[in-house]
């Protein structure tokens, strides 16, 4: 969805269109899915989770005003918000960040594909060393591709904060990469 169809359907979504709003469902179900899931104890947890953002996402879209930050933004600091609600109530204990399914990306061949499911998994286990803000900045600037100012919006941070918590994980992956590395060497 392009930026400008993308604030279209928000207006609309605005006005009480029932349609519009499904059609931004359609378009962030599967990332808000993603995100929650990876913050919850079981697939039924993060589906229960995921309508609730979606549900207090319809009743809070009228106040939603954009201040130059994109809907995404919003919606993930909702469901960031609904996840640390549902913590705090004690009804689901949260996992971490790195437990979360990310597509593989294509690769030629088997051997191709054995290695990069492998890297992956190293990946997902080095992010398990970070801190909860330190993962959760990783998985939306890398795995969710959002800009500094979206992450920080998602996360009730200032962009600052994002840059060093992004700084800090990228280093402490790093750190914990090459302590793996040379531990099975």
């Amino acid at each position: 969805m392009t930026e400008r169809s993308l604030a279209r359907m928000v207006r609309r979504a605005r006005e009480g269109d029932a349609r519009a709003f499904g059609r931004l469902y359609d378009e962030y179900a599967d990332r808000v899915y993603a995100f929650v899931r990876s913050r919850t104890e079981s697939p039924q947890d993060a589906e229960d989770v995921t309508s609730v953002v979606f549900m207090k996402a319809w009743e809070a879209l009228g106040g939603y005003d954009d201040r130059g930050l994109p809907f995404t933004a919003w919606l993930f600091r909702i469901a960031r918000n609904a996840v640390v609600d549902e913590y705090r109530r004690g009804a689901r204990r949260p996992i971490p960040v790195e437990d979360l399914y990310v597509t593989e990306p294509a690769v030629g061949g088997p051997e191709e594909a054995v290695v990069a499911a492998a890297d992956a998994r190293r990946l997902r286990a080095a992010v398990r060393g970070l801190t909860d803000d330190q993962a959760a900045v990783v998985a939306l600037r890398f795995w969710w591709n959002l800009s500094i100012n979206e992450t920080a919006e998602a996360l009730g941070k200032n962009d600052n904060a994002v840059k060093a918590l992004q700084h800090r994980a990228i280093g402490s992956l790093a750190r914990i990469l090459r302590k793996e590395g040379s531990d099975e060497a």
